[in-house]
C-alpha cells in the first residue's frame, strides 16, 4: 500500500510521485522541475506542492506537454464525508 509510482508526462518525462498518504489517499508530490527519467543516476529534485484534489495543466519543463491530476475517488469519499460531519455538528447547534 506504500508503493510509490513516477507521475509522467506523455513523451515519459517524471513530474512527480503518486503515494498514498497514511489515510490511504493517493496524493502527487509534484516537482517544481521535471526530470527525464533516461534510468541514470538519480537527481535531486524539490517538492513544489502535495496535492490530493484536482490541478489542471501540469506542463513539463522538459517537452512542454501537459496532463492532469484528477481527485481520487478515496479523497471524493473522505471529503464527503468530512462535509456530512460538518454538517452534523451545525445542525446540532441550532445555527
Amino acid at each position: 500500500m506504500n508503493e510509490i509510482k513516477p507521475w509522467k508526462c506523455p513523451s515519459g518525462h517524471v513530474l512527480g510521485q503518486v503515494r498514498r498518504n497514511g489515510s490511504g489517499i493517493r496524493q502527487l508530490l509534484l516537482y517544481r522541475e521535471a526530470v527525464n527519467d533516461a534510468g541514470t543516476d538519480p537527481v535531486e529534485v524539490d517538492v513544489m506542492a502535495v496535492v490530493e484534489g484536482y490541478t489542471a495543466d501540469v506542463r513539463c519543463s522538459v517537452c512542454g506537454s501537459m496532463r492532469t491530476w484528477f481527485t481520487s475517488q478515496e479523497a471524493m469519499d473522505k471529503l464527503i464525508k468530512q462535509v456530512g460531519k460538518m454538517r452534523s455538528a451545525t445542525e446540532a447547534h441550532g445555527s
